[in-house]
């Protein structure tokens, strides 16, 4: 499966990461935006544990979803694992909201989410929650 080339493809990569540390944030977790093979940003829980964040962004809709790259490499793709990340959060840009999963949930190179699935606020932190509550399960 060949991916494509997308154009502005760093801008919207960048706008994401911002946006999703915004929310991260307003979610009163500290974070730290890094430039490292595998994830975006590093966030702060409540014990002062960093988790690795992977931003994935999609300017545009396609139809009713949102299609995300959720694999690595810059030739051979390969999915995205515990190796690389802690947490994905992939954001819908025209609609400045995010979808945070645990790594564990991404199963395919390319995951596409539905544009509802985007209409949850995220000011509540109930998914971010929810995946750092993960994250500290599958360290134990």
């Amino acid at each position: 499966m060949a991916f494509t080339t997308v154009p502005r493809a760093v801008q919207i990569g960048r706008v994401g990461e911002f946006i999703a540390q915004a929310i991260f944030e307003d979610n009163s977790y500290k974070t730290a935006r890094v430039n490292h093979e595998g994830f975006d940003l590093l966030v702060f829980d409540d014990m002062g544990d960093a988790i690795r964040v992977e931003v994935k962004a999609s300017s545009r809709s396609h139809g009713k979803s949102y299609k995300f790259a959720t694999a690595t490499g810059s030739k051979a793709k390969r999915l995205l694992s515990a190796d690389d990340t802690d947490i994905v959060v992939m954001v819908a840009i025209d609609l400045r909201r995010i979808v945070v999963r645990h790594v564990s949930e991404i199963v395919h190179k390319r995951t596409t989410v539905s544009e509802s699935s985007f209409l949850d606020d995220e000011s509540e932190g109930t998914q971010i929650r929810k995946a750092i509550a993960k994250v500290r399960e599958l360290k134990k």
